[in-house]
Order: C-alpha cells, then structure tokens, then sequence
C-alpha cells in the first residue's frame, strides 16, 4: 500500500488522530500527546497502548469491511 492510501486509511480509522510521516520518514500521531514511531507497526503498536477505544474502533471498522 502506497504512503498516500495509507494515510488515508489511518485518517479514517482514526479521526480524532493527526498521523503524518514527515521528511525523515518518521511516523508521527498527534492528539493531546505525540507519538513518533521510525514504522508504522511501532506506531499502530503505540496507539494501541495509549488509545485502546480507537485501536478497537479501528478493528471493527476494518472487520466490517471484509
């Protein structure tokens, strides 16, 4: 999956989330914290550690689709 339909994605599994990478090809998320991660496994691993109600809401919404 390409960087762009990735972020699409992650915008939309989690919306109250402001997921980047930047330049350097960190993968940031920000909401009242920040979270930076060097790939987006550590990151998705992060969410689900300091926000488990999005990462279960994200699970769903990728079961329904299937």
């Amino acid at each position: 999956m390409n960087e762009r339909v990735t972020l699409l994605l992650l915008d939309h599994l989690f919306p109250e989330w402001a997921i980047v990478r930047d330049g350097e090809g960190v993968w940031r998320a920000t909401r009242r914290i920040l979270i930076s991660a060097s790939d987006l496994d550590g990151l998705l691993e992060s969410l689900a550690v300091v926000d488990p109600d999005a990462t279960r809401r994200a699970v769903s919404l990728l079961a329904e689709s299937r």
